[in-house]
């Protein structure tokens, strides 16, 4: 008992819990409903849902009601990321059989432009927001889940995707707002962390080392903070660290799984809650 509840006294002061605002949900149903998006100009939400049958792409207008669906293909449409301008969207389609980037008007209406189809298979990817690059998760055909095979790769522009540089092992990448370091996952390590880079892959840093996964980074509006997904606590829960790897504290304590935190440019986290095997929905709280 007494060492149980020092290792209690320990977590609490070596990992603060943040005082949380009570999680409003953002999508209803019974489906999976996941990769949230909020775009830069604060009006739009895009993500992913299978409520159609294939995961296809949908997007929520702040203020209105209703979603409107972007994608209407058979094969998966997923991970949407938005463009600098809030006028476009990035997305990876198995339309063509295989993983491959495509590009869209934000309301879906001027048809879909494929960016890649490499014989690898490309995965979340995302615009450089001061500049016209993409950067985007690659494996080999076969590959089903994140793995050790995977590797970040970067165009610096979106039109020659085809002839990216792998600048890493890894996967999930996402670009600071100052277009300068990217931060992603790797699991050279044994299991997966959070890293950061330069742009061009140099000066690689590990920002954390628990023996526990750390998955799904994305960077605060101001660059200064990392959100991230660990199961440090035997639970996928919402964590954040400052940009460099320090002061870690976790924001969420829900049983549930919670993943793919999207921080939003009026300092919300939008999250995929998990309600039951094969449902998950998308919520949101205050950011710290």
């Amino acid at each position: 008992m007494r060492t149980a509840l020092c290792a209690a006294i320990f977590l609490a002061v070596a990992f603060p819990l943040y005082a949380q605002e009570e999680p409003k949900q953002i999508t209803l149903g019974e489906k999976k409903d996941v990769d949230p998006a909020v775009s830069p100009d604060g009006k739009h939400l895009v993500y992913s849902s299978d409520r159609t049958g294939s995961f296809n792409i949908f997007m929520i207008t702040f203020g209105t009601a209703g979603d409107l669906q972007l994608t209407q293909g058979k094969k998966d449409d997923r991970h949407p990321a938005w463009s600098p301008d809030s006028k476009k969207i990035v997305f990876t389609s198995k339309r063509t059989g295989n993983g491959d980037v495509y590009e869209m008007a934000c309301d879906g209406s001027a048809g879909f432009l494929q960016l890649t189809d490499r014989e690898e298979i490309e995965t979340t990817p995302c615009y450089n927001p001061k500049e016209s690059g993409l950067a985007f998760g690659s494996a080999p055909k076969k590959t089903v889940q994140f793995s050790t095979k995977m590797s970040v790769a970067y165009a610096k522009d979106k039109g020659s995707a085809n002839n990216c540089t792998v600048l890493t092992d890894g996967g999930e990448p996402r670009i600071s707002p100052d277009g300068k370091k990217i931060v992603f996952v790797s699991h050279r390590t044994k299991n997966k962390d959070i890293w950061l880079m330069n742009i061009d892959g140099g000066q690689q840093m590990q920002l954390t080392s628990d023996p526990k996964d750390d998955e799904n980074p994305a960077f605060s509006p101001d660059g200064k903070k990392i959100v991230f997904v660990s199961n440090r606590t035997g639970n996928c829960d919402l964590w954040v660290m400052d940009a460099d790897g320090s002061n870690p504290r976790q924001l969420t304590t829900d049983p549930a799984q919670e993943t793919q935190p999207y921080w939003s440019p009026e300092n919300y986290l939008y999250y995929v809650r998990e309600a039951k095997q094969g449902q998950s929905n998308i919520f949101r709280i205050k950011a710290p």
